[in-house]
């Protein structure tokens, strides 16, 4: 089985940005939408929760200062990769002047937004759209093979034990 990024994420993925510079919100919006993806975009912590709960969101670009009743976009982002629900949500840090941010959650990385290019942009977010399908890959992988597998190794260890105490079963 051989997968690409075509096959894994979906035809129209449903961004969200979380950022509250009105820059920001034009640049990408306009980026994502010519590149045929849905686009949401929020200016607070407590409307990105919001937003994800309520839509279908594939992926979540914030601010990591994102503000919102004293609650930042890390704090989000730590909110949301510590619920079941929302845990393999891709999430990349928009960052901005050459900043870093070290954060105590996995994340799938950050968009310099002041020295990548369009094209840059898009296939960091492409990156994080594939690996948050990873996980529904696998098990819908897993659901199709472990059963037969399974059936296979009972039928197997029966046969080996019908043989072993006498009961007409071959090895």
């Amino acid at each position: 089985m051989r997968l690409d990024a075509r096959s894994v994420v979906s035809a129209a993925p449903r961004v969200l940005i979380a950022d509250s510079t009105p820059a920001t919100h034009s640049t990408l919006e306009s980026l994502l939408r010519r590149a045929g993806w849905t686009v949401l975009t929020v200016v607070s912590s407590g409307e990105v929760l919001r937003a994800v709960r309520d839509h279908a969101v594939d992926v979540l670009l914030i601010d990591p200062e994102l503000p919102g009743a004293g609650v930042s976009g890390i704090d989000v982002v730590r909110t949301l990769k510590g619920a079941t629900r929302f845990r393999h949500l891709p999430v990349l840090l928009l960052l901005r002047g050459g900043r870093t941010v070290t954060i105590d959650v996995p994340c799938e990385g950050s968009l310099a937004l002041d020295r990548l290019s369009e094209a840059e942009i898009r296939q960091a977010i492409l990156s994080a759209l594939v690996h948050g399908a990873v996980p529904d890959i696998v098990r819908e992988i897993a659901a199709k093979v472990v059963p037969e597998i399974a059936e296979r190794l009972i039928r197997e260890e029966m046969g080996r034990l019908r043989f072993e105490h006498g009961l007409g079963g071959s090895r």
